[in-house]
């Protein structure tokens, strides 16, 4: 491979599931441009423009006596379709994975109107152009449309069709928290490709969350407690909004910080974590 590598380690993996039955022991080099799977005998390259599906999930049945979880790229090559599955456990995968889904969405150009509602109402706001950017945590725009998308903060997502300089197109229709309450983006990006991969990161980001979520016990109190430092932020006294004294939300926020939802750095903020489980809970606070 002539260009840098920014990604490489040794894991196995099934090159391409029409002529491998099992999986071999070898390399996966990611540059911008490819993905290689190689091993001492043979080597595969998957090139990054015909990607068009990544997920990273538990192993399906038929892989689950190989992986415990399976990264899966299916892609275009030649005119042919093909499929690669790699062990998809540990840190340094899931750091792939995001490089992966960087390679293949960052600075494509997207249409995005922020926010297209605010909670229920419709906005007049227009679609504007931007250049999109993706992280482990985020979604970003840059450009006439300047937003970002908290992932941990999205409530649901969906396909709509809306119009766009004179057509109907697909859009993408993102539900999550602002700083001020509920807001949805609605975006388009011109390759339906991208569209789709789009669409995979948000709900591989999303559900990664929630399943973090589920292992976590919360009480009525440590979520009413989250909740609160999402609407007052930071600098807010935490004991007067939530009618506590000083030894009791010391309390609280050693609990919080313990499970991984609140972090205590010049001010209480919100994990990644913290932020979903106020998106989870937020509606039956303000009941």
């Amino acid at each position: 491979m002539s260009e840098s590598a920014i990604a490489d380690f040794v894991t196995s993996f099934i090159p391409d599931t029409a002529t491998h039955a099992e999986p071999v022991r070898g390399r996966v080099v990611m540059s911008k441009r490819r993905i290689v799977l190689a091993t001492d005998s043979d080597r595969v390259t998957i090139p990054l423009e015909g990607v068009f599906d990544v997920q990273h999930e538990a192993a399906p049945g038929d892989l689950a006596e190989f992986f415990d979880d399976t990264v899966t790229v299916a892609y275009e090559r030649d005119g042919d379709r093909h499929v690669a599955v790699i062990e998809g456990a540990g840190d340094t995968v899931e750091r792939f994975v995001i490089l992966v889904f960087k390679g293949l969405l960052n600075g494509s150009k997207v249409h995005v109107k922020h926010p297209a509602r605010r909670g229920g109402c419709v906005t007049d706001q227009p679609f504007e152009s931007a250049k999109l950017f993706v992280s482990p945590g985020t979604v970003e725009f840059r450009g006439a449309a300047d937003a970002e998308i908290d992932v941990s903060t999205v409530t649901h997502f969906e396909r709509v069709e809306r119009e766009l300089g004179g057509t109907t197109r697909p859009l993408l229709s993102v539900r999550h928290m602002g700083a001020t309450g509920a807001v949805t983006t609605e975006l388009a990006l011109d390759s339906g490709r991208k569209m789709n991969l789009l669409g995979r990161f948000i709900r591989l980001r999303y559900t990664h969350l929630k399943q973090e979520l589920a292992d976590v016990e919360l009480t009525s109190e440590e979520i009413e407690a989250l909740v609160a430092i999402y609407s007052s932020g930071p600098n807010a006294n935490l004991a007067t909004v939530l009618g506590v004294d000083a030894s009791r939300l010391t309390m609280f926020l050693n609990d919080l910080i313990d499970k991984d939802l609140v972090r205590d750095d010049d001010g209480v903020h919100l994990t990644s974590m913290g932020r979903a489980a106020v998106s989870e809970h937020i509606e039956d606070v303000n009941m």
